[in-house]
C-alpha cells in the first residue's frame, strides 16, 4: 500500500487514498501519528470521512492537521491479519487562486441492481469550485436516489436503467475538469424454468425452457436427477445459450427433478421442477364381443379407449385395413372423461362381412389391440390368405379367414401333419388362428394348410407359405476405462442373421460427425471404430446398427474419457449474520464424479483446516448455526 504527500490549503479538503494489498480486507482504519511523541490515535470525528474504497477524506483541514503522519491498516475479515500502509504527511498552506484539480475521480464503477453505488468526483482549487453531474449527455437532476456527497455522487437503489456514461464537471473562474467514467448496473444472476408444472403422459413430448436475467455470457447446463443431459436419440438441447430441452418419447424412468444450472464467471444460479409421467398407455375400457347374425341384420361394433394423448383407432377385417367409402362405416366421439370411442356401422350384413375384426388403438406411448369373430349365416369357405414372413425368434400368429356359419371344425395342418405337433404350436379352433411360438427357420418355415369342414363329408381349404427370415445378433461389446490421448479400437461383430447385413455407428442417437476424426471400417458381416487421440469430445453413447429384410438391431456402449477434476463454480467470499443461515456454492466437473471436500478454519490466522463434510460434483454447504 503506498501513500503520498499532499498540500491543501487551510478550510480546503484533503483526500489520502490507498490500495489495499490483501483481499477481502475489511474495513480500513486511519491512524495520525505525532511527531513529538509518537502516540497514534484512531481518526474519528465529522470531519473525518472513509469511503468504501478506503480512502480518507478530511473536511475542513486545520493547520494542526499537517502536524501528523497518516497510515492507513487494513485487517483481513477470516483470518484477521493486519497490513500496515507507509506514512503520508499533509502540508497545509495558505489558499491561492487556482482551476480545479481533479484529486478523486473513476473510470468505470459495477454495481449489482438494488445496491447503492458511489462515484467518486472530488477536485481541488480556489475558489472552491462548482459540480455538475450528467448521465449520457444529460443533466442529471439530484433527488431522490440520486444525492451529491463530499465525495462525489451517491446512487441509492440501483437500477439497470442506471448504466451509462456520467460526466463530473467541476468549475470555478479560473477553470474547469471533468471526471469521465462508466457505471454497469447488473441484476442478479437468475434461472428460471417454464412451465413450472410438468405432468405428461409416457411416450410424450416434454419441453422445457429455462430464462436467464442479467446474464451475456452464460454457460447453462441441463440436469435430470442430478446427471447432466446431453443431446441424444430423443434429447434435443437447442437455442443460442442451450436454453430449450426437448425430450420425446418419454418412457417412465425420464420423469423426476430437471436442472437449469446457469454460470456466469463465479456467480451461478439454478431452478428446477417437477416432471411427472403417467402410463398413457392405450387400454380398452370395453368392446364388442363375438356374435352370429343373419344376412341383411344390422351389426354396430364398438371400442373404448382410453389413453394419453387421444389414441387413434383404426379397424380391420381379417387382417385387411378397412377403408372409408367401403360398405362398412366408421365413427367417433370423445366422452366426457376423455376417451375414445369409435363404432364401426353395417346397415345390411352380407356372408362376406364374417370374420374377424379387429380395432387397433394407437399412439406415442403404445399401442393395443382387441379382435373378435363376428360369424353371418350362410356357406362357409375361406378368404385367400396371403403368404407370410415371419422373424426367427419371435412369435407369429396365422389366420384362417373363414367366413359363412356354421361349420363343423377348423384344423391346420403342416406337410400333412395335423398341428400342434410340439409345444410351440397352438392352434384355435374357435376363429381359426394358429400361433407359432418363438419361430425357427429349420422347423417352422413352409407351407401350411387351412381346412375347415363344412358338413360331414365336405370341406374346403387354403394354404399359405411362411418364410423364415433370420435377424441379425450383435456380439456384445462394452468400451474399457480410457482417458485423455490413448487410442480405442472396438469391433461390431454380427454372429448371425440373413446376409446381406448393413452395419452403421451412431453417437448420442444421431450419425457420427466427421469432425470427430472416428474412422469405421466395414468388413462383410464387422464393423469396427476407431479413434487415435482421445478427447472430451469423445464422451458419448456409441450404438453399432446391424439391419437385413429381417429387422433392425442395435447395440449400444457408453465410452467414457477420465478426467482430471477441475472447478466450474469457486466459493466465492460470503458475509453471515449471527444465527442467521448461509449458503457457499461449489462445483466441480471431471470423471470419476470428484468428491468435493469442505474444511474450515476458526480464529485470526489459518492454522488448522477442519473438515467438514464430503460432497459430490455438485454441492452447497449451509451452516445453519453461524
Amino acid at each position: 500500500m503506498l501513500l503520498f504527500h499532499t498540500t491543501v490549503p487551510p478550510c480546503g479538503l484533503a483526500l489520502l487514498s490507498h490500495t489495499p494489498a490483501l483481499t477481502q480486507s475489511q474495513g480500513a482504519p486511519w491512524r495520525k501519528q505525532s511527531f513529538a511523541d509518537c502516540v497514534c490515535t484512531s481518526l474519528s470525528g465529522s470531519r473525518f470521512l472513509i469511503t468504501s474504497t478506503g480512502a480518507l477524506y478530511i473536511k475542513d483541514v486545520q493547520n494542526e492537521d499537517g502536524l501528523y503522519n497518516y497510515r492507513c491498516i487494513t485487517r483481513h475479515r477470516y483470518t484477521g491479519e493486519t497490513r500496515q500502509s507507509n506514512s503520508a504527511r499533509l502540508f497545509v498552506s495558505d489558499p491561492a487562486n487556482s482551476a480545479p484539480s481533479i484529486l478523486d475521480g473513476f473510470d468505470h464503477r459495477k454495481a449489482m441492481s438494488g445496491q447503492p453505488v458511489e462515484l467518486p468526483c472530488k477536485a481541488l482549487g480556489h475558489p472552491e469550485p462548482d459540480y455538475r453531474w450528467l448521465k449520457d449527455n444529460m443533466p442529471l437532476e439530484l433527488s431522490g436516489r440520486f444525492q451529491k456527497t463530499v465525495t462525489g455522487l451517491l446512487i441509492e437503489n440501483t437500477r439497470p436503467s442506471d448504466s451509462g456514461s456520467y460526466v463530473c464537471e467541476v468549475s470555478n473562474r479560473y477553470g474547469t475538469a471533468k471526471v469521465i467514467g462508466r457505471l454497469y448496473v447488473k441484476q442478479p444472476l437468475k434461472a428460471t424454468i417454464s412451465p413450472r408444472k410438468v405432468k405428461s403422459s409416457v411416450g410424450s413430448q416434454v419441453a422445457l425452457s429455462c430464462s436467464v436475467t442479467a446474464s451475456e455470457d452464460q454457460e447453462l447446463s441441463w440436469y435430470r436427477n442430478g446427471e447432466i443431459l446431453n443431446p441424444g436419440k430423443n434429447v434435443r438441447i437447442t437455442g443460442i445459450n442451450h436454453e430449450n430441452l426437448i425430450m420425446d418419447h418419454m418412457v417412465k424412468s425420464d420423469g423426476g427433478a430437471y436442472q437449469c444450472f446457469v454460470r456466469e464467471d463465479k456467480l451461478s444460479a439454478q431452478d428446477f421442477v417437477q416432471v411427472v409421467l403417467e402410463d398413457g398407455t392405450p387400454k380398452i375400457i370395453s368392446a364388442f364381443s363375438e356374435k352370429v347374425v343373419s344376412p341383411a341384420e344390422p351389426v354396430s361394433l364398438m371400442c373404448n379407449v382410453k389413453g394419453t394423448p387421444l389414441p387413434t383407432i383404426t379397424w380391420t377385417l381379417d387382417d385387411d385395413p378397412i377403408l372409408k367409402g367401403s360398405s362398412h362405416r366408421i365413427s367417433q366421439m370423445i366422452t366426457s372423461e376423455g376417451n375414445v370411442v369409435s363404432y364401426l356401422n353395417i346397415s345390411s350384413s352380407q356372408v362376406r362381412d364374417g370374420g374377424v375384426y379387429r380395432c387397433t388403438a394407437n399412439n406415442s406411448a403404445g399401442v393395443v389391440l382387441y379382435q373378435a369373430r363376428i360369424n353371418v349365416r350362410g356357406p362357409a369357405s375361406i378368404r385367400p390368405m396371403k403368404n407370410i414372413t415371419a422373424i426367427a425368434g419371435r412369435d407369429t400368429y396365422i389366420h384362417c379367414r373363414v367366413i359363412g356359419y356354421p361349420y363343423y371344425s377348423i384344423k391346420w395342418y403342416k406337410n400333412s401333419n395335423l398341428l400342434p405337433f410340439n409345444h410351440r404350436q397352438v392352434a384355435f379352433e374357435n376363429n381359426g388362428t394358429l400361433k407359432l411360438s418363438d419361430v425357427q427357420k429349420d422347423v417352422d418355415e413352409g407351407e401350411y394348410t387351412c381346412n375347415v369342414l363344412v358338413q360331414p363329408q365336405l370341406s374346403t381349404s387354403q394354404s399359405v407359405h411362411v418364410t423364415v427370415k433370420v435377424p441379425p445378433f450383435i456380439q456384445p461389446f462394452e468400451f474399457p476405462r480410457f482417458s485423455i490421448g490413448q487410442r480405442v479400437f472396438i469391433p461390431c461383430v454380427v454372429v448371425s442373421g440373413d446376409l446381406p447385413i448393413t452395419i452403421t455407428w451412431q453417437k448420442d442417437g444421431r450419425p457420427i460427425p466427421a469432425s470427430l476424426g472416428v474412422t469405421i471400417d466395414n468388413i462383410d458381416f464387422t464393423s469396427s471404430l476407431r479413434i487415435s487421440n482421445l478427447s472430451l469430445m469423445h464422451n458419448g453413447n456409441y450404438t453399432c446398427i446391424a439391419r437385413n429384410e429381417a429387422a433392425a438391431v442395435e447395440h449400444q456402449s457408453q465410452l467414457i474419457v477420465r478426467v482430471p477434476p477441475k472447478f466450474v463454480v469457486q466459493p466465492r467470499d460470503q458475509d453471515g449474520i449471527y444465527g442467521k443461515a448461509v449458503i457457499l456454492n461449489c462445483s466441480a466437473e471431471g470423471y470419476p464424479v470428484p468428491t468435493i471436500v469442505w474444511k474450515f478454519s476458526k480464529g485470526m490466522k489459518v492454522t488448522c483446516l477442519h473438515v467438514v463434510c464430503h460432497t459430490y460434483a455438485h454441492s452447497k454447504v449451509l451452516d445453519e448455526n453461524l
